[in-house]
């Protein structure tokens, strides 16, 4: 059982440390007992459809690991995949509603997870190519402080002119992931993260989905 049990924290921690995504914050209805859900669905509305694909199947197989059952809904909601069905739908908050209930119930979801990108934050760098040497210290990009010579800054800046170096964006992505209990139509847990200058979706997507889980189980917000 120990041996077990180390295993699943090492899984846990490569999945978390190939990634930038971390918890930032998190709720649970105090008030609501742990249930057991036949069928928890996964909506992730991302801009992309292919990131959506991967992030729903990465909580899918999450959940399952865990002993959850989870369905992906990328192929069955609306506004989904189906870019010309969003904007058709979308001139029409009522339809989406519907659409979305009528989905719910043919595929036997008691529980629905959505997962959204709520906000992206960029952040300009200056990169320079070289290292700059001043006054025998050498530094790149970051100037004396206060105390520093003014010749140093002036030979620092001079630099910062013929250097042929180049900026770059840091994005971070901030995702909120929230769990709805479908009887009672109520919010029972909800989850926000951050994930920073994404390389892999995959990874990313991975850790998303170890961090919520993990979550939903110890929080006793659903029970296996």
């Amino acid at each position: 059982m120990k041996q077990l049990s180390y295993l699943l924290i090492a899984v846990g921690f490569l999945l978390t440390s190939c990634a930038s995504t971390k918890l930032i914050n998190s709720w649970s209805d105090k008030d609501s007992t742990p249930k057991h859900y036949d069928n928890i669905g996964v909506t992730v509305l991302f801009p992309n459809s292919s990131n959506r694909y991967v992030t729903e199947h990465a909580i899918v197989d999450q959940l399952k690991e865990k002993g959850l059952n989870g369905m992906s809904t990328v192929d069955v909601f609306p506004l989904a995949a189906r870019i010309s069905q969003g904007e058709e739908l979308l001139k029409d908050s009522e339809a989406v509603r519907k659409s979305v209930v009528t989905k719910v119930k043919e595929n036997n979801i008691d529980a629905l997870m959505i997962v959204t990108l709520f906000d992206i934050t960029h952040e300009k760098r200056w990169v320079n190519d070289r290292n700059i040497a001043v006054g025998g210290t050498g530094y790149y990009g970051t100037p004396y402080g206060i105390s520093g010579m003014y010749h140093d800054y002036y030979a620092y800046s001079l630099g910062t002119i013929y250097n042929s170096g180049y900026y770059t964006d840091n994005a971070t992505y901030f995702i909120e992931c929230n769990l709805y209990d479908v009887e009672s139509e109520k919010l029972i847990y909800r989850a926000q993260s951050k994930s920073t200058n994404i390389k892999s979706v995959e990874d990313e997507a991975k850790a998303l989905a170890y961090l919520v889980t993990k979550q939903l189980i110890n929080k006793k917000v659903v029970s296996r």
